[in-house]
């Protein structure tokens, strides 16, 4: 297409429509150069990260130390023979001497606070102290042994072990 020139006025020659273009918008090249240079941190922090020597693990797991498992209840160091022998013998409650102590110890562990004990004595189970109490079976032919805390309460009975002894 040839040049179009206006002749009456001496202008230099128009240039096409379609050729015509806006100059260049600061912003758009400010934030251009904005993105671009984010895009270059992350890049070089991600390569940073990758490339970085991660910490010293121990030898040893450290959540195997950090696990809690529930133990089994202990059992009851004593033979079927000692507890039904704590049948003949007066009662020893130790911490558990005070009636209104043991009737919410009872009360925790299911019986009724007035349930009557056939026997008890302190007993130590797995390196813990604690209160054996001997009480009435689910059937006449058997007894209840069960070690609990010292501190063995309604809220909380610290059950450390129990056992159903046939009796005789």
């Amino acid at each position: 297409m040839a040049d179009v020139r206006d002749d009456a006025d001496g202008d230099p020659p128009l240039k096409p429509a379609h050729a015509a273009r806006p100059g260049g918008r600061p912003l758009r090249v400010v934030a251009a150069v904005a993105g671009l240079a984010a895009a270059g941190v992350a890049v070089a922090l991600g390569t940073a990260a990758l490339v970085s020597e991660p910490a010293a693990t121990p030898s040893s797991p450290i959540t195997a130390q950090h696990i809690t498992v529930s133990r089994p209840p202990a059992a009851i160091p004593l033979s079927d023979a000692q507890i039904l022998a704590l049948l003949d013998r007066p009662a020893d409650y130790g911490p558990l001497a005070d009636p209104q102590r043991r009737g919410s110890c009872l009360t925790g562990l299911g019986y009724a606070a007035s349930v009557r004990v056939l026997g008890a004595r302190p007993i130590e189970i797995a390196g813990r102290p604690g209160v054996l109490l001997v009480l009435p079976g689910d059937t006449p032919d058997t007894v209840a042994a069960l070690a609990v805390a010292p501190t063995c309460s309604r809220a909380d009975t610290g059950l450390l072990a129990d056992r159903s002894v046939p009796r005789p």
